[in-house]
């Protein structure tokens, strides 16, 4: 208790730590961290810069029409006078020609380069590329000196953003997707058959603008801002099989259909193995630099096995109010999510703000939600406060929306909760998840994983959340070991560790392993550990979960995404 009381106290009294995930734009497969690289000159300032057209070049381009995932070249006559921060970005065409800096995505142009890849999504909207370059022997501001002819989206209703995810009872499915418009009603069609879909279901949609999220630059309409997000349409399939496979697709006829794709239903018999992959803090590729091999990985095993459904514990999109962003970041996980259910949770990249809580989603009190003294809760969410999260994904109603809930999937029960809302004694969340762990029917379902964004515990020195941690270790520790919690689950720090089942930092037979599961995308941590005796694996490296269980049998296994192969496994067995 006393290094509980210290922790808190030397948390409450230290300063906030500034945002480590900077980074500029980056929507079209273009990674930029500030910390390593500049800006197009002076498009770091408020400001930015006014440009003139020069035009002396033509930027040929191998489409003039584009749908999501294309890769489209960029070709030009080289110059011999290029300067070192010259470049070439994507543009809506209706941007001035004089508004260097209101850019996409950019690349700069190398010393004799002469062509550029670019990796597409569909922003529901005409695009363009453009080159300026420094003049006056690259001293000067930015003058225009080539564009290439206009691109237009290959179907401006393509519907996009597919994903899964389950709803209220076993039998039902939420399909997801996107497109421009509203002006038809979604339709899924589906059957057990991929010639022949016999079975229909409407739906509805909704979109969000800028004034309706908190703060920041989520209020603020631009490229590199609010952008209008389309339309999200969703439908929900009823009286599916358990444990069968249907394939289905998405659209109007219209505006047209997506291709076809297939899931497995989850299964009602707990008798029934199911195989999940878990993982937080992934991020859009390439941004985050390990988002596109657990991507990649990932992928390969939901196309090559039986993944039942995919957890993602927080740090979702990390689009923190660049609406572009969560457009890159639902093009690229619908390889993934178009073929199992996508089950996440609520992140501070997500949800943290100061103000604006009279539209926060979740209900919280207070114009920035759930602030104690002892946290270290910011403004990470670029004033988003789960706006986007709540259009796009879906979850069971038994609870507070995405904030928390909890599901079944085969002889696991599965409860997600939020650390970035009151999760303390008495609070409505705390009651919530006492009342939730009180129903679980152990004969139906005898493994319980909780999961939230916020670590536990973790052995890393140094690291800003021990106040948080501590917390949850006070008020909500007990409870889980209370109700015989087998997996805690979590992320935020982007490592990997797993705990021996233990309660109140000591290993017993019967308590809970805690497992941090961080290390899906965003820049590892390099802090070092403290030894202590409940960490029984850690380490620093890209990588993804899996877990296989059955009625008796839970295996937990960490793949390290640099070549596939097992870091850490551990079993349970009841």
């Amino acid at each position: 208790m006393n290094r509980l009381l210290v922790c808190l106290l030397l948390c409450s009294i230290s300063l906030v730590i500034g945002d480590q995930h900077l980074h500029a734009n980056g929507p079209f497969g273009k990674r930029h961290w500030t910390i390593e690289m500049p800006s197009p000159y002076a498009c770091n300032r408020p400001a930015g810069l006014l440009s003139t057209a020069v035009d002396q070049i033509t930027l040929n381009v191998t489409a003039i029409v584009y749908s999501s995932n294309q890769l489209i070249n960029v070709t030009w006559p080289t110059t011999s006078t290029s300067c070192t921060d010259d470049f070439i970005g994507i543009y809506f065409a209706d941007t001035p020609l004089s508004a260097a800096c209101d850019y996409f995505d950019y690349e700069f142009v190398q010393k004799q380069q002469s062509v550029m890849s670019w990796q597409m999504i569909n922003l529901r909207q005409p695009l363009q590329f453009r080159y300026y370059s420094r003049q006056n022997n690259c001293s000067a501001n930015y003058s225009l000196i080539g564009q290439s002819t206009v691109l237009q989206p290959l179907n401006y209703n393509e519907p996009t953003h597919l994903h899964l995810a389950y709803s209220d009872r076993v039998d039902q499915m939420f399909v997801s997707y996107l497109t421009n418009s509203s002006q038809y009603i979604p339709q899924c069609q589906y059957g057990l058959d991929p010639s022949s879909l016999t079975s229909h279901q409407s739906g509805t949609s909704t979109t969000y603008k800028a004034s309706d999220m908190c703060e920041e630059r989520a209020n603020i309409t631009g490229p590199q801002n609010f952008i209008h997000p389309g339309y999200m349409h969703t439908i929900v399939l009823e009286d599916l099989r358990p444990s069968t496979t249907y394939y289905y697709r998405v659209g109007t006829a219209e505006h047209g259909w997506s291709s076809v794709y297939a899931f497995m239903n989850r299964p009602a018999d707990e008798n029934e193995a199911v195989n999940l992959i878990a993982y937080g803090d992934m991020g859009l590729s390439p941004v985050e630099p390990g988002a596109k091999s657990t991507i990649d990985r990932v992928t390969a095993k939901v196309q090559l096995s039986n993944v039942t459904c995919l957890i993602h514990i927080g740090d979702i999109s990390y689009a923190r109010g660049i609406g572009a962003l969560w457009d890159a970041f639902m093009t690229q996980i619908q390889p993934i999510a178009a073929r199992v259910p996508y089950m996440v949770s609520i992140g501070n990249h997500e949800y943290d703000h100061v103000t604006g809580g009279e539209k926060d989603p979740s209900g919280a009190p207070g114009p920035g939600g759930f602030r104690p003294i002892w946290g270290n809760y910011g403004r990470d969410s670029g004033g988003e406060c789960g706006v986007p999260m709540v259009r796009r994904f879906h979850s069971p109603s038994n609870g507070n929306g995405l904030f928390w809930y909890s599901f079944d999937v085969g002889p696991i029960h599965i409860l997600m909760f939020s650390a970035e809302h009151d999760f303390q004694q008495s609070s409505l969340q705390y009651n919530w998840i006492e009342h939730d762990l009180q129903s679980v029917n152990r004969t139906h379902t005898p493994w319980i994983i909780v999961g939230s964004h916020r670590p536990m515990f973790t052995s890393e020195m140094d690291q800003p959340d021990l106040a948080v941690s501590a917390q949850l270790q006070l008020h909500l520790e007990p409870l889980f070991y209370k109700y015989h919690v087998d997996v805690n689950l979590f992320a935020h720090l982007h490592a990997y560790e797993r705990s021996c089942p233990m309660y109140q930092q000591k290993c017993i037979n019967d308590g809970i392993t805690h497992v941090l599961i961080g290390m899906a995308g965003q820049a590892l941590d390099s802090r070092p550990y403290s030894p202590t005796e409940w960490s029984q694996y850690h380490d620093q490296q890209f990588g993804y979960t899996t877990i296989f269980a059955n009625k008796t049998y839970l295996h937990l296994t960490y793949y390290h995404n640099s070549d596939d192969n097992v870091a850490d496994q551990f079993f349970l067995q009841k």
